[in-house]
C-alpha cells in the first residue's frame, strides 16, 4: 500500500503541467494582470478592444496574442513609456502577436529608446503587429532591439518618429538595432517613419553585431542627415538579403548609408532592389564610407534619382572599393557608380542600364530587362524564393544557357 502511494506521487510529479489559456478581459481585467498570473507555456488570449496600459513580459516564456487580429486589438501606451517591454532575458518562446501598438514613448527608460516595443538584453518573438505613432528621444521610436537576437517578423512599422523637443540620437524612426547580437528582422513593412534631426529614417544599425535583414519592404522614410531607409555604423556586419528599399529621403544615402570601422567586414548585400530614392547628387541609392574594402554586393539593382550617382563610395579612408559582382547601377542622366566605385560597368558582371521596371511603383522586371538572367548563382545566402514567394533561379530567357538568378528582389517568371 505504501509502495502504491509513493508510485502514484512519483507519476503525478512526472506528468507535464498542461499550459493554460488566460482570456482578457474575461479571466483577467488587463493584459498585465494576465501576464502577472501566467506561468511558463501559458497563452494570454486578448479579445478585441482598446487596452490602455504599458506591459512587461517579466521574463516569462508565454504567448500574448489577440483573438481578433491587430486592426481591432489595440494596446495604447498613453505616452507613459514603452508600450511593450522585454528586459528580463526573454527568449523566442516569449511571443507578442496580433496587436496595434501605439502612443508609446521611449523617454521613460535609461536609454531613451523603444517607444512602441523595447527589447533590452532579451530575444523574444514579435510578429504580425502594427506598430504606429510611437516616439523616442534617442532611437527606435517604433522598436528598439538592443543586445538581442530577437525575431521581429511580419510587422507593419509606420508613422513613428523622434519625440518633440529632442535632437540627435542614434535614430531609427522605425527600428533601431544596437549592441552585440544577431537580431532577425524579417518580412516587415517599414514605411513613413522619420528621424528629422539625425540619421536612420526607417532603420538604424548601430554597433548591431551580426543582424539579418531579409524580405523587408522599406519605403517612404525620411532622415534629416544620412540613411533615409537604413543607416549603418560601427560594428554592424549585417546580412541584407532581398529587401525592397524605395522612395526614401535623406541628404546623403537616401536608400542606405553605411560607414564601416577599421577592421570590420561591414554589410553583405544580396539581391536587394534599392530604387526611386531622392538625395544629394552623391549616393542616391547607396552611400558607402569608412573602411569598406571587405563589403560585398551581389545581384542588386541600384537606381538613383535622375542626375545623381546611384552608388557613391567616399574614398576619404579607403581607396579600395567594395567588391561588386553582378549588380545594376543606374541613374537617368547621372552615374551608376561614383567615387571609388567608378568604373564598374562591364566589370565582374556589373552593368549600368535601365533595369526596366514594370511601373513607377512596381519594381518587377519586365520583358527585355537587362537584369533578367544576369545574376550570380553562386552568391552566398541566395533565398529559394523571391520577395513575392516565387521560385528563384529559373531559365527565364529559355536560351539554353540554363537557369540563372535575376537581379533584385523579384524573379522574372519562366
Amino acid at each position: 500500500m505504501k509502495y502504491s502511494f509513493l508510485l502514484g506521487v512519483a507519476l503525478a510529479l512526472s506528468l507535464p503541467v498542461e499550459a493554460a489559456i488566460l482570456n482578457v478581459p474575461v479571466d483577467q481585467p488587463t493584459i498585465q494582470a494576465a501576464i502577472n498570473a501566467a506561468k511558463k507555456g501559458d497563452t494570454i488570449l486578448v479579445a478585441p478592444g482598446i487596452y490602455r496600459e504599458n506591459i512587461n513580459f517579466l521574463g516569462k516564456a508565454i504567448v500574448v496574442k489577440s483573438s481578433g487580429g491587430s486592426k481591432v486589438t489595440i494596446i495604447d501606451g498613453g505616452r507613459l513609456g514603452p508600450v511593450v517591454t522585454f528586459n528580463t532575458n526573454e527568449g523566442r518562446k516569449s511571443i507578442l502577436s496580433g496587436f496595434t501598438i501605439q502612443n508609446g514613448d521611449g523617454n521613460y527608460n535609461a536609454g531613451y529608446d523603444g517607444g512602441g516595443v523595447r527589447i533590452f538584453y532579451a530575444s523574444p518573438t514579435v510578429t504580425a503587429n502594427i506598430i504606429t505613432h510611437n516616439t523616442a528621444a534617442n532611437g527606435g521610436a517604433g522598436i528598439a532591439v538592443e543586445f538581442s537576437s530577437a525575431l521581429v517578423q511580419g510587422n507593419t512599422v509606420t508613422y513613428n518618429s523622434q519625440a518633440p523637443g529632442f535632437s540627435g540620437g542614434v535614430g531609427g524612426g522605425g527600428i533601431f538595432v544596437g549592441g552585440a547580437g544577431a537580431a532577425q528582422i524579417v518580412g516587415n513593412n517599414i514605411q513613413n517613419n522619420s528621424w528629422m534631426t539625425s540619421d536612420g529614417g526607417g532603420m538604424t544599425l548601430f554597433a548591431a553585431g551580426t543582424p539579418t535583414l531579409r524580405n523587408n519592404i522599406i519605403k517612404w522614410n525620411t532622415a534629416g542627415s544620412q540613411g533615409g531607409g537604413i543607416w549603418i555604423v560601427n560594428y554592424s556586419d549585417a546580412l541584407i538579403l532581398q529587401n525592397l528599399i524605395t522612395n526614401n529621403t535623406a541628404p546623403q544615402g537616401a536608400g542606405i548609408y553605411f560607414l564601416v570601422p577599421s577592421g570590420y567586414r561591414g554589410p553583405l548585400l544580396v539581391n536587394n532592389t534599392i530604387a526611386g530614392t531622392s538625395s544629394s547628387p552623391q549616393g542616391s541609392a547607396v552611400y558607402a564610407a569608412g573602411f569598406y574594402d571587405q563589403v560585398v554586393f551581389y545581384n542588386n539593382v541600384l537606381v538613383g534619382a535622375a542626375g545623381t550617382s546611384a552608388m557613391y563610395c567616399d574614398n576619404t579612408y579607403d581607396q579600395t572599393p567594395p567588391t561588386l559582382s553582378h549588380n545594376d547601377g543606374f541613374s537617368l542622366t547621372g552615374t551608376g557608380f561614383g567615387g571609388a566605385c567608378n568604373p564598374q560597368n562591364g566589370v565582374n558582371g556589373n552593368i549600368a542600364a535601365d533595369p526596366m521596371f514594370v511601373g513607377p511603383t512596381n519594381f518587377r522586371l519586365k520583358v527585355g530587362s537587362p537584369g533578367i538572367d544576369a545574376g550570380l548563382n553562386t552568391a552566398p545566402n541566395l533565398p529559394p524564393k523571391d520577395l513575392a514567394g516565387a521560385q528563384r533561379i529559373v531559365d527565364a530567357l529559355n536560351d539554353g544557357s540554363g537557369p540563372v538568378i535575376d537581379l533584385g528582389v523579384y524573379e522574372y517568371p519562366n
